[in-house]
């Protein structure tokens, strides 16, 4: 994935060697001659290196034998010796905080004009919808026809919402990309930054996020939810979802199409939940969890660990169903035992 121009812009003719001095990095792995002309063109996560890219990666063993000719890579000493010599390696301590100041210094939002309440002239609304006086679509947001757009919601700069969407009152859309019949409930955030952050002797530093909420059509969410916009790449809700009320899902989760999300469930950074899915509510899904096709999380699950196709646990951390209730039965008859062996002492 690559940055996304229509909410995003990279600083021109920047450098891998001006990069290095802003961030404070050591230039290895290659000529300094060639990284002061060396541009930095885009922005990515690391599956998606190519030449002129910003990347960073923590473990050198996932940089062994990557030999992408100009990919710029934030990493560190150990990184960097298993690197290629045709790549760039911006040499810092901590990689992720190199990459967070890198994208503080390179990425910024399009000039979208001040903002104001109301519907903007630069605003792309499609005939026959209807939307509310009260409600706010800044510029170059776009509408898709046939969408209604409740009091108070508000969609920032950029956000596409297609056809025969409804956006419930006070929801917040900013970094999103809605398709066709989606619905919005009241209340509902989409497309806020991640909680990511990097933990420093200091104090924590907050992990830029310049990805986007992509939703697929007929998806339906429900009021107070929150999803948040991906680091790099895109937080993604399948086709038919079916979210609750008061759900998270947060940075970088893809969820396949026809999952149904119970109420107050809360799905962690970078988990994947196949097709098809069932979560009872109160679930949790630790990150970077995969729940494969078709699997059932019984209501109030603690999910830890990855949970296989078809397979139906409960619990925290969350087991197999069968061993769950097996364990409860074990429990009971533990506890009636207790129980009938303290009264006959009593009665003794």
């Amino acid at each position: 994935m690559s940055i996304n121009t229509a909410f995003y812009q990279i600083a021109k003719n920047v450098t891998a060697n001006d990069l290095a001095k802003t961030i404070g990095a050591k230039v290895t792995g290659i000529e300094t001659a060639v990284a002061e002309k060396a541009v930095i063109k885009d922005i990515a996560p690391f599956h998606s290196a190519s030449a002129s890219t910003l990347v960073y990666q923590t473990d050198p063993k996932l940089l062994v034998g990557l030999n992408i000719k100009g990919t710029i890579i934030i990493t560190t000493e150990a990184g960097a010796a298993a690197v290629g010599p045709k790549n760039i390696c911006l040499v810092v301590p901590s990689p992720r905080v190199g990459f967070a100041r890198a994208l503080d210094y390179l990425i910024s939002n399009p000039d979208f004009g001040l903002s104001v309440s109301g519907v903007s002239p630069k605003a792309i609304i499609a005939p026959d919808t209807v939307i509310h006086p009260s409600a706010t679509i800044m510029a170059r947001a776009s509408v898709g026809s046939g969408t209604v757009v409740e009091a108070g919601a508000i969609l920032h700069p950029a956000v596409r919402v297609g056809e025969n969407c409804y956006v419930g009152s006070n929801a917040v859309l900013s970094h999103s990309v809605i398709g066709d019949h989606v619905k919005i409930g009241a209340g509902s955030v989409i497309g806020e930054a991640g909680f990511g952050f990097e933990m420093m002797e200091d104090g924590a530093v907050k992990i830029p996020h310049i990805g986007l909420v992509s939703i697929a059509d007929s998806v339906s969410i429900g009021s107070s939810c929150t999803i948040d916009r991906g680091s790099l790449d895109n937080t993604i809700i399948g086709e038919q979802v079916m979210i609750d009320n008061l759900c998270h899902i947060a940075h970088n989760v893809t969820i396949g199409p026809r999952s149904i999300i119970s109420g107050q469930c809360g799905i962690s950074g970078s988990a994947t939940v196949g097709a098809g899915v069932v979560m009872g509510g109160q679930v949790g899904v630790a990150p970077h969890v995969f729940i494969g096709d078709g699997a059932v999380l019984t209501a109030r699950s603690g999910v830890t660990k990855n949970v296989d196709a078809g397979e139906q646990v409960a619990g925290f951390p969350a087991t197999s169903s069968r061993q769950f209730w097996r364990d409860q039965a074990v429990i009971r008859r533990l506890s009636r035992s207790k129980h009938l062996s303290r009264k006959s002492r009593d009665v003794e």
